[in-house]
Order: structure tokens, then C-alpha cells, then sequence
């Protein structure tokens, strides 16, 4: 079988090599008269030995058509390393679908009957994570019949798929009633020493620390209490209000008021929110009692302008499977998108 390069586009004109290849999944029928194949394909297939590519009546080899190929487009690599072992996985795989041009490499084909249809994005691992990126391809799917796939080829040609998804997390958590009480700042902790309210506070709601001298409180949750009202922040016998207490807060964290948001957010959905220092993550959250069950998701709280390093993303979500938990960003924007991202096998 025989295909030609011509303006960079890999064109199948023989009829009988055009009916095989589009039975099989591959490329665009254009007028009926003769197929495309997106350049992946083609080396895949020249790989396979299934096809050979000519340009200006030269043959090209495989290294050949690489160098050609990543001459005009810079990913490439990426997408044809994902493409070849997605292929080999078994998965029918679209590269000429609707969405292509929003950055969503593929479509696949779901395998399973419980699968939804995919669509799979190529990443090298030295490319910045961009959660406007992740945004905008979650923006382009109905999540009840799509789903994402993010592959990120590491420098040994390796892969490591993700599922990314929102998340409405909701819990069954209550917060705390009918209490008014005291707590006396000490640098970036409010304590209070009322044991009897201390205990109740942990009780109703999974507040604080508790310990012999009283309950140990974050800023954040201290900040939270003020606003419902139910506590008074006191240093040195002197009332702290809210804008002081948020601009010494922001002096040990200067992204403390993201996090509030967040935390407070997730509060007025049910659950039980609590530091997540332990799991190198803001929070771990928790939808039922936390003194019954695992917290289900770790979660960092960002900004729609949040960029990373994919290595990070991956110590995060690698972190999380292994203490079963689910990793998430809470993107703060006009509202809070809650992304979570786990690691799958095709």
C-alpha cells in the first residue's frame, strides 16, 4: 500500500488501499475520492509495515517520516508515542474528530460498555501544566457521555494516563449550633480554653485540635467561626475583627484568603475540612465522619491562572491513590470548579 505526502498532508488515492484502511479506522474520506491520514497514522502504519510513504517520488523510512513529520508540527513525539500505544491497547482511534482543533488529540472508541466515549490529550512531561488548559477541554465535553484523558510521555518514552473530571463534592456534615465563644490569638493559632466549648465544637463539627489546655484552632478555622458568628478573637484582652484577622493570616500565608474560600465553600457543602499538611496538600476533606471513615479527597486550592509542573501534578495524584483518596484543584474563578485527576490503565 501506497501513500503520498504532498503540502505535508499524507494522501491514500488508491481505491482498494483507501477501502482497507477506512474499514479499519483510519483517516478522513475526502469526496469519496481519496483518504487522509493524519501523520501518526501514517508512521504507525509504515511502522506495522502496512504502508509506504512517498514524497516527491522518494520513499521515506521510518526515521525519515519522523524527522518530516516533527519538522511541522513540534508535538509529534508525544502524540504519535500515545497514538501507537493506544493502538496497541486495542482502542479504534479518530484523529480527525470535531474537537481536534481545541487541543483534544483523539477520540477513541470506548472498548467496555460501561466506558464513556474518550477523548485523550498528548503531553510531554516538560510541558507546563496550565489549568486554563484543563479548563477549556473539560468546557468541551458532556461530562455524562465524555470523559478526559491527559497522557504524559516521560523522557524514557514511558506513559502515565489520567482521568480528569469535576467533582461535586457533598457531604452529610452539620455545622456548629447555638455556641458563642472566646479564643485568644497566639502568632498563627487561636485557642480556646473554654475545655467544656472546646469539646463541643470538635463534637458538632470536627473543629480544632483538642488537647488538656483547650481547642487548637487554624486561622482558617478561626476565620470561619467569626463569620458564623460564633466565636471572638481576642489578643491580649483586645478584639481582633475580620480585616485584621485576614491580614495576619495572609502574613504567614499569603494565599490564605483562596484557601478560605475554598475551605469555606466546601463547609457550606456538607464537609468536614481539615488541614492537609500531613499529604503535602492544603486540605483532605471528608464527606462523612471523620472519625469513622477516611477522608475521600486531597485537594489544593488555586486560581484559574494556576500553572505547575506536570512532575508536581504527578506527586500529588500519586500521593492520593496510594492513601485512596482522590487528588483535587479547587479553581477559584467566578465560582469554584472543583478537578479531579486520577491515574488509570487503558
Amino acid at each position: 500500500m501506497m501513500a503520498e505526502i504532498e503540502d505535508g498532508r499524507v494522501l491514500v488515492y488508491d481505491r482498494k488501499t483507501v477501502n482497507r484502511l477506512s474499514l479499519r479506522g483510519y483517516g478522513a474520506l475526502i469526496d469519496e475520492r481519496y483518504l487522509e491520514l493524519h501523520p501518526v497514522e501514517a508512521l504507525y502504519l509504515v511502522e506495522e509495515k502496512k504502508l509506504r510513504v512517498k514524497e516527491n517520488g522518494e520513499a521515506l523510512n521510518e526515521e525519515g517520516l519522523f524527522s518530516r513529520f516533527s519538522s511541522i508540527d513540534s508535538r509529534f513525539e508525544q502524540r504519535f508515542v500515545v497514538y501507537r500505544d493506544l493502538r496497541k491497547r486495542g482502542y479504534k482511534i479518530n484523529c480527525f474528530h470535531e474537537l481536534r482543533e481545541r487541543g483534544l488529540d483523539y477520540y477513541l472508541k470506548p472498548k467496555r460498555e460501561d466506558q464513556k466515549e474518550i477523548f485523550a490529550v498528548s503531553i510531554n512531561e516538560k510541558e507546563e501544566f496550565n489549568i486554563k488548559d484543563v479548563l477549556s477541554y473539560l468546557c468541551s465535553l458532556d461530562p455524562l457521555i465524555e470523559e478526559l484523558w491527559m497522557a504524559v510521555v516521560d523522557e524514557e518514552g514511558d506513559i502515565t494516563y489520567y482521568k480528569v473530571y469535576e467533582v461535586k463534592p457533598k457531604g452529610n456534615l452539620k455545622d456548629v449550633e447555638n455556641i458563642r465563644c472566646r479564643g485568644s490569638l497566639l502568632k498563627h493559632l487561636v485557642i480556646v480554653k473554654e475545655r467544656e466549648v472546646g469539646k463541643e465544637l470538635s463534637r458538632q463539627a470536627f473543629y480544632g485540635n483538642l488537647t488538656d489546655s483547650g481547642l487548637t484552632l487554624s486561622l482558617i478555622e478561626a476565620l470561619h467561626l467569626l463569620d458564623r458568628e460564633v466565636l471572638d478573637v481576642y489578643s491580649r484582652d483586645e478584639k481582633i475583627n475580620r480585616e485584621d484577622l485576614i491580614k495576619i493570616a495572609r502574613s504567614f500565608q499569603r494565599d490564605f484568603e483562596i484557601r478560605y474560600k475554598v475551605y469555606k465553600d466546601l463547609k457550606e457543602k456538607g464537609l468536614c475540612v481539615k488541614t492537609g499538611y500531613k499529604f503535602g496538600t492544603h486540605f483532605r476533606a471528608y464527606e462523612r465522619d471523620p472519625n469513622r471513615y477516611h477522608a475521600e479527597y486531597l485537594i489544593d486550592a488555586v486560581t484559574d491562572s494556576f500553572k505547575s509542573s506536570w512532575s508536581n501534578i504527578s506527586r500529588g495524584v500519586r500521593l492520593a491513590h496510594s492513601v485512596r483518596k482522590l487528588y483535587v484543584l479547587a479553581v477559584l474563578s467566578e465560582k469554584i470548579r472543583y478537578v479531579g485527576m486520577e491515574r488509570i490503565r487503558p
